[in-house]
């Protein structure tokens, strides 16, 4: 089961969110477990920024893995994704995906701690949107 909460007022495209969940975990071939989703303001991302990772501003995305039932829950803050989609110079929606995508991988046990692990999940990134778009 997949669950998308919104705790912000940025309008969202849950179902969106989902397809593109069901699209990468079909191709990383691990269906079946549950995800959580959340879109948060700043002020709580800045908080769970610093208390899971001790840095003390707000940031994109957060992915906190599961146990044996749940694959985990992914964090999303709208308000600082629409400013790397300024950055970016794409649309607020391909940085959501983005983001999410990005969040979704490391819960599948991806990471970016070397340069060939970080070439790897760009890949996979930069080929789950492709197929999504």
């Amino acid at each position: 089961m997949m669950e998308v909460v919104n705790l912000t007022k940025t309008r969202i495209l849950a179902k969106k969110i989902i397809k593109l969940a069901e699209l990468v975990l079909r191709k990383e071939k691990r269906q079946g477990k549950d995800l959580s989703v959340v879109l948060v303001l700043p002020q709580k991302m800045r908080q769970l920024n610093k208390v899971w990772r001790g840095k003390n501003k707000a940031t994109n995305v957060l992915a906190f893995p599961g146990g044996t039932e749940a694959l985990g829950e992914i964090v999303l803050c709208p308000l600082v994704i629409r400013k790397d989609a300024l950055e970016y110079k794409i649309s607020f929606q391909k940085a959501l995906s983005w983001m999410f995508v990005h969040g979704l991988l490391h819960l599948l046990g991806y990471d970016h701690e070397t340069k060939r692990k970080e070439q790897v999940m760009i890949q996979k990134e930069q080929r789950y949107l492709t197929l999504f778009a």
